[in-house]
Order: C-alpha cells, then structure tokens, then sequence
C-alpha cells in the first residue's frame, strides 16, 4: 500500500517549462520563443498541463491545477493573445472532480500571484484534509519563504520537482524526492 497526495500543480511553471523546451505554439512566434528570455514571455502550453494531470491520476492521487485567469480568458481588445496552447483542454478540466468532489482546476485572478493561492490552499489542505499534500513545481519559493508564509523546510519536504522528457511515449519524469508513490 502507499500514501494517497492530493498532488498540487504548478500549472504557469508546468506549463511554461514544457512551452519552452519543444512545444511550437500557434499563439506566439517562434522568433518569441526563447528559453533565456523572461518567463513572462514564454508560452504555455495547456498539452504539457493536461499530460502532468494524468500522470499523477494514473498513479491514485487526487490532482488540482492553478493557474491564473488570463492563461485561458480570451484577452482585452488590443492586447496580445497569451492564452495556453490548448486552454480548450484545460477550460474541460475544470468540469473533473476529485474523489473529495473538489474541481481539479483553480483559476487565481490575474493580476495575483498563483503560488500565494496555491501555497495557502496546500497548507490549510494538508492541516484540514485526509492526506498529505505535495506541490509538483520547479519552482524554489524563495519569496515565499522569506516573506514567512512557508517555511524552506516546509518547501523542501512538499515540493516535487520534475522535468519532461523528450522520447516516444514519454510525459512527466519526476527527477527528485519525494517521488510519487503508486
């Protein structure tokens, strides 16, 4: 038997390290797409969000993705387009639900920081909830830590770093503890 996780996606890091590594966007240029150019600036891509989703479902844990508004509302006239490639995919997400009967999309308003929802919910989930929760992101929280709304221990212990491997019928490696169990 393992440990059931209410495994918590990272949905703009998720999306953005796959954008940048292979995945040709519709949306944005490819003379855009530049892996040293800022993060801001790199697609999304919804593919890359979805694939994340099924592999930790494939593996029994409940899933829940955040991602701020704008990653799949249509844009202000005038505005560039910055929606996920494949945010169609991710909008039918919203319609799944965990066994808790929770969605497995959250979306964050636009202008807020998603890992201050994420990170908040994680905390209060994990402290309220039936399982442990783990935080599937590259990210190193550094704001977050220094700012005290967790702890680098807190981040060390929860947060699953992973990367996408490039080869056939290949999604989501998982490169460091803690692995998913199942």
């Amino acid at each position: 038997p393992y440990e059931k996780w209410m495994v918590i996606i990272d949905g703009l890091n998720v999306g953005r390290a796959h954008g940048s590594v292979g995945w040709k966007s519709p949306l944005v240029p490819a003379a855009e797409i530049s892996a040293s150019g800022p993060l801001w600036k790199k697609p999304i891509c919804g593919q890359a969000i979805l694939q994340s989703v099924n592999d930790v479902m494939a593996k029994g844990h409940d899933v829940k993705v955040f991602l701020p508004q704008w990653v799949v509302e249509a844009p202000r006239p005038g505005t560039p387009d910055r929606r996920a490639y494949g945010f169609n995919d991710l909008i039918a997400l919203a319609e799944k639900r965990n066994s808790d009967g929770s969605p497995m999309l959250e979306l964050t308003p636009s202008m807020a920081s998603d890992d201050h929802f994420f990170l908040e919910f994680a905390t209060r989930y994990e402290a309220e909830g039936d399982y442990p929760v783990r935080v599937l992101s590259n990210d190193h929280f550094r704001k977050e830590v220094e700012q005290g709304n967790i702890s680098a221990g807190w981040r060390d212990e929860h947060t699953i770093k992973y990367k996408f491997m490039h080869m056939p019928r290949s999604g989501l490696r998982l490169s460091t503890a803690p692995t998913l169990p199942g």
